[in-house]
């Protein structure tokens, strides 16, 4: 499988989508896999890290809402989720979920304009694999 850089697709919305990451992504928004447990877990955790308003709903729809408003935020969105195994074991159904809301978002902000990406530390080797290395045009992201 084909290896990208971390700077080739920060900045970069039409490389906007869900990786696995082998290495450090310094200036992301970092959620522990051990906090995903399970569904309740996980839209608190990301309502946490994100740091969605008060009219966030702790269901699928409102975090595909939330994620697709971001209005408080500003500039590209980097969200690295650490030890990805954990929740891929302990709630598949969930996590599966979790990803296609995640991977939807990214679709919604490329159509935008707007780099949005999701980094899995370990997991599901499915997904392709993104290193901390030069970037194409010879800069490195460290």
């Amino acid at each position: 499988m084909n290896r990208v850089a971390l700077a080739d697709v920060v900045g970069h919305a039409e490389r906007n989508g869900i990786y696995r990451l082998e290495g450090d992504a310094p200036l992301a928004i970092r959620i522990a896999g051990r906090d995903l447990t399970g569904k309740p877990a996980m839209l608190a955790a990301l309502a946490a890290a994100f740091a969605f308003p008060d009219w966030f709903g702790h269901n699928w729809d409102a975090l595909a809402d939330c994620l697709t408003d971001l209005a408080w935020l500003d500039g590209p969105v980097v969200l690295l989720v650490e030890n990805a195994g954990v929740p891929e074991a302990a709630a598949p159904e969930a996590w599966d979920v979790l990803l296609d809301i995640l991977a939807d978002a990214a679709r919604h902000w490329q159509a935008e304009g707007r780099p949005f990406a999701v980094l899995l530390e370990g997991g599901n080797a499915a997904y392709p694999a993104l290193s901390v290395c030069a970037a194409r045009g010879g800069t490195g992201a460290r």
